[in-house]
């Protein structure tokens, strides 16, 4: 049995990722238990019939003391969290690295390095960062996650589209973090790129809760640049994964200019709806990305700029993530409406996520499990 010591009252991507996984193993016959919790309210919108008596069913199961799970994070309510099993793992990403490895980590790094349980890094980039803060490579193992699998089941091949049809270039962001997310270079380089251009639309898409920040920015980039022939739309709403599923695939291009990501399900999704994708080539999506799968956006290493992390954390030895050139997000933003290799590169992209599903994160951590036990 596999216990997770993780809450449920929020709903974000440390509780959407756990019963991804949860489920999978679940489904191929691992009994769970999952650590009682108030559900948020989101989740029990949200979740199918059959998610929510998983969850039910799995608070209402006794903890197991073989295997247990939780994530390391700075967050308290995570920090806090105790593992009591014969064999305890931590799932672990981040976002940015360390120029300096000295001791004087700040408390969640420190609590990573020197803690005993096994770490599960979900990127070699996230794994990396461990091992230079001082973690010993023999306790860190490297477990990619899955990407929403109702995009497989609604996909289908569509016809390769001419140029002119590139209409709708989507991106992912979080109003609580857009500087990480680079929502102001893609918003820059939209303008600049695509001004007069009214066949083009740039989507964005919300997962914060405050979208007038966005609306802001918008407002102050058409005060600077003027006014905007093309249309940019900001969508707020809380999708469910088939509301989701379904973005993407009415999508026809994906821009990520990020500056730091651990992981970004939100890419490996575009990936997994065959998309042609311009990002920033650094961080933990480099698990999956490559110069040919996606169009690569060059960057500069550079300390961390303000984001979510700064807000609630000091952080130490001085953290650094990419600041992507804005030139090279114009030019690959560009080449994804004229290269016409675009659908070969967008077919890499795919074929590449089929090989990061939820079933094979689940599998890979049973393998684990069984060595390390």
């Amino acid at each position: 049995m596999v216990h997770f010591n993780v809450g449920f009252q929020h709903f974000n991507s440390f509780a959407d990722i756990t019963l991804s996984l949860a489920k999978t193993l679940d489904k191929i016959g691992i009994p769970i238990s999952l650590e009682p919790s108030e559900i948020a309210s989101h989740v029990t919108r949200n979740s199918t019939a059959e998610e929510n008596h998983l969850l039910t069913k799995w608070m209402n199961a006794a903890p197991s003391d073989l295997f247990q799970i939780k994530w390391s994070h700075y967050w308290k309510p995570y920090f806090l969290k105790e593992l009591k099993g014969h064999l305890n793992l931590e799932l672990f990403a981040i976002n940015y690295e360390f120029a300096k490895n000295h001791d004087d980590y700040d408390y969640w790094i420190y609590d990573a390095v020197n803690n005993s349980s096994h770490k599960l890094a979900v990127s070699q980039y996230s794994k990396n960062v461990l091992i230079k803060a001082g973690c010993p490579a023999k306790n860190i193992s490297v477990m990619p996650l899955g990407f929403n699998p109702l995009i497989s089941q609604l996909y289908s091949p569509r016809p390769q589209k001419t140029q002119k049809d590139v209409k709708y270039i989507l991106h992912m962001t979080n109003s609580f973090d857009l500087y990480r997310f680079g929502t102001d270079l893609a918003i820059q380089a939209f303008y600049q790129e695509f001004k007069d251009d009214p066949n083009v639309e740039l989507i964005i898409k919300d997962g914060g809760k405050n979208p007038d920040v966005i609306v802001e920015h918008l407002i102050n980039i058409e005060k600077q640049f003027g006014k905007l022939k093309s249309k940019v739309q900001v969508r707020p709403k809380f999708c469910t994964k088939a509301e989701l599923a379904d973005l993407y695939l009415s999508a026809d291009a994906v821009l990520a200019p990020f500056r730091g990501e651990g992981f970004a399900i939100k890419i490996l999704d575009a990936f997994a709806a065959g998309l042609p994708v311009a990002m920033t080539m650094y961080g933990g999506p480099t698990e999956y990305a490559n110069t040919a799968n996606c169009y690569p956006i060059a960057y500069d290493l550079i300390p961390v700029g303000e984001c979510y992390d700064t807000q609630y954390l000091k952080i130490r030895n001085a953290p650094h993530w990419a600041e992507p050139n804005l030139q090279s997000v114009r030019q690959q933003l560009r080449k994804i409406i004229e290269d016409p290799m675009r659908f070969q590169v967008a077919q890499k992209a795919r074929e590449t996520a089929d090989l990061f599903t939820w079933e094979t994160a689940a599998q890979k951590l049973l393998r684990l499990m069984r060595e390390l036990f």
